[in-house]
């Protein structure tokens, strides 16, 4: 029997790939994933170092039951094993879909992804499809993202998401990235949600409570709570709402920031929640009084309609969105407390740095605002 070898190779530094060290007899492998045993583990996804090695911890267990169990290496045979070498472009883009459809990424996103990866390869020609992916110029990847030149925004957006789909290719297959980092940047200017005053809030959330309910509670969570619509708020289920109903709490996959996250309720949501809230078995969504929410795209339908109505009252304006309600609240926050650190918590914000640009994208911090706090001689 072979002898076997299996060990954890990481660092300290979140940029550089860590991966599992496996050597049966005189054969070596480097895991990173754990696509291969059909399983969604991916370390060099992790938010934190901690994280992260548990994960990997995760990832040495099962590859250990595997060869246990016979089941690892997958193919005996190297004629069947894919490599980098016997893998076509076209192979490696819909292995790269398949690998995000497994992940714990939004529908849409995946969506996206998957749509624009038909688009590159319905532009590359029939020979760069079956060729290698070593073989493909950065030219001609440029060539492609040109046609998203209508705003510095799409392209960005569009560049964005390739990269991700390359990315995911060299999790498992190394690669010339440079064909994709090295494209050109465009600088896009950032959409506002141009925040409220405190009058058109008060209006606002008044029209909304005497004409869409549900819309009315979804943006009072968004302001109170500083949760965002479409992807928190919209999903909450009765077993979010802890500690007689004072407090939310969401998993890490639950929102955008990774990580565990407890938000307070301000007394004013509360007592709507309260009532709506009653007779909701734990898995029942809170809008919609079952376990499934409403389709993505509810309230964003709803705000378009009301907003036309509100627009006719002179009570909003235009740029001013669902999403204006979380950036007034930062922003009222921010200048109430003067403390990012607490801000950033609230917010679900993975970095400090994310938080920081939020609010130089409000027009928080100007000159004024930054007087004090110049260095004296």
């Amino acid at each position: 029997m072979h002898k076997i070898q299996i060990s954890i190779s990481t660092t300290n530094d979140l940029k550089k790939r860590s991966y599992i060290y496996i050597k049966i007899g005189e054969k070596k492998y480097k895991e990173y994933t754990g696509i291969k045993l059909g399983l969604n583990i991916q370390p060099n996804s992790s938010q934190t170092i901690n994280e992260r090695m548990e994960q990997l911890k995760h990832l040495e267990y099962e590859f250990k039951k595997a060869i246990e169990f016979g089941k690892y290496p997958i193919n005996k045979s190297l004629s069947k094993v894919k490599t980098i070498e016997n893998t076509s472009l076209g192979e490696l883009l819909d292995l790269a879909i398949s690998n995000k459809k497994k992940a714990n990424l939004t529908h849409n996103y995946v969506n996206h992804l998957e749509r624009l990866t038909e688009k590159l390869k319905s532009f590359l020609t029939t020979e760069e499809i079956n060729g290698k992916i070593n073989d493909l110029q950065r030219s001609r990847i440029q060539e492609f993202m040109n046609q998203f030149n209508s705003t510095a925004s799409n392209y960005m957006i569009s560049r964005r998401h390739i990269k991700a789909v390359f990315g995911e290719i060299d999790k498992d297959f190394e690669f010339n990235t440079a064909i994709i980092t090295r494209t050109d940047k465009r600088k896009a200017t950032p959409k506002l949600h141009k925040i409220y005053s405190d009058e058109q809030l008060t209006n606002v959330l008044q029209f909304l409570k005497n004409n869409h309910e549900e819309l009315h509670l979804c943006c009072l969570m968004s302001y109170g709570c500083l949760l965002r619509p479409h992807n928190e708020i919209r999903l909450l289920k009765r077993h979010h709402f802890k500690n007689n109903i004072t407090e939310i709490h969401l998993s890490g996959n639950e929102n955008k920031g990774k990580k565990i996250r407890t938000v307070p309720i301000p007394s004013y949501v509360r007592e709507l929640l309260i009532k709506r809230l009653e007779g909701l078995s734990h898995d029942d969504n809170i809008f919609t009084r079952r376990p499934d929410p409403n389709n993505p795209y509810y309230f964003s339908t709803a705000w378009t309609r009301m907003f036309k109505l509100m627009e006719k009252e002179v009570i909003i304006e235009k740029n001013q969105t669902i999403y204006s309600f979380r950036h007034t609240a930062s922003v009222n926050v921010y200048k109430k407390t003067k403390d990012l650190h607490i801000l950033q918590q609230l917010l679900g914000h993975s970095d400090m740095i994310v938080t920081l640009k939020y609010l130089r994208g409000l027009g928080v911090h100007n000159v004024d605002e930054l007087k004090h706090v110049m260095p004296e001689l």
